[in-house]
């Protein structure tokens, strides 16, 4: 029995180790399984941020001088601002002027002040212009004493304050270019005028327009009277076209009766020939 017994565990114990023997060895069925590698989480790189390179307008300035020069090699240079502002009712144009050290921020000013009566009088809205003077590191041209990147320009939206102000400005408005002669001369400015206001009046559907002719002193009182009605109703008619509609309209006409400016002086005169614009309720 005590044979037996040593016989029995001795081939339980071949049985054991000849399955195990099959299953690691043959079926590969005991590989031991490796626990994986945890990998570091990446390394955050901080951006820079991207500085958007400066944008110029096609002025020069000169140095110790107010004065500034249009480039004349471009047709219609102004065209693209002009455009760009009328597509964009909400947005407005920021103009850095530049001095450099060995200038002060008073000529600077000078200058900004030239840039922007230049853009108003191409037809761009000067309460949509906003000037701004800063000192940069940049020297004139020894053989012309120029530079032609003293002012930087950019486009931002506007603050629901800042189109407030603005549109207190078109429901108030005096128009003077085209209105020098006795023919009437639509121009940027009534073409950018008449978007804002076509504009304005979408805002406000209730809101009517009042388009008053003005003359100066210069012919008959008669005459005048009459030159002025009908300055205010091409301004109408021209309204309508652009797409305002006509039964937002009135006009009349205060001929020479309404001077804003002495008649003496040509100044004056030119002054005195006028469109007012009036939204009312």
């Amino acid at each position: 029995m005590k044979h037996f017994l040593i016989a029995f565990v001795l081939f339980c114990t071949w049985l054991y180790f000849g399955v195990r023997y099959y299953e690691c060895k043959v079926k590969n069925l005991c590989e031991i399984a490796t626990t994986s590698e945890v990998s570091e989480p990446p390394k955050v790189v901080e951006k820079k941020p991207v500085v958007k390179p400066l944008t110029y307008l096609p002025f020069t300035i000169t140095k110790n001088s107010e004065a500034i020069v249009i480039a004349d090699s471009l047709l219609n240079p102004l065209q693209t601002y002009f455009d760009y502002l009328n597509t964009n009712q909400k947005q407005e144009m920021v103009v850095t002027s530049f001095f450099n050290k060995a200038e002060n921020g008073t000529i600077a000013l000078k200058r900004s002040e030239a840039v922007k009566e230049a853009l108003s009088n191409f037809g761009l809205n000067p309460d949509r212009i906003v000037m701004q003077t800063t000192q940069k590191d940049f020297e004139f041209s020894e053989q012309t004493n120029q530079y032609d990147k003293g002012f930087a320009y950019k486009f931002q939206t506007m603050s629901e304050e800042r189109i407030e102000a603005i549109d207190k400005g078109i429901a108030s408005k005096v128009l003077y270019a085209g209105f020098g002669s006795k023919t009437f001369k639509p121009d940027n400015t009534l073409n950018a005028y008449a978007i804002e206001l076509k504009n304005y009046l979408a805002k406000h559907p209730t809101k009517h327009v009042e388009i008053i002719g003005h003359t100066d002193s210069n012919g008959e009182a008669e005459a005048n009277k009459w030159f002025g009605q009908q300055r205010a109703k091409s301004v109408m008619n021209y309204f309508v076209s652009q797409g305002i509609a006509a039964e937002k309209l009135t006009i009349s006409s205060k001929g020479e009766t309404d001077p804003i400016a002495p008649n003496t002086t040509k100044e004056g005169q030119r002054l005195n020939r006028r469109i007012e614009i009036n939204v009312t309720n």
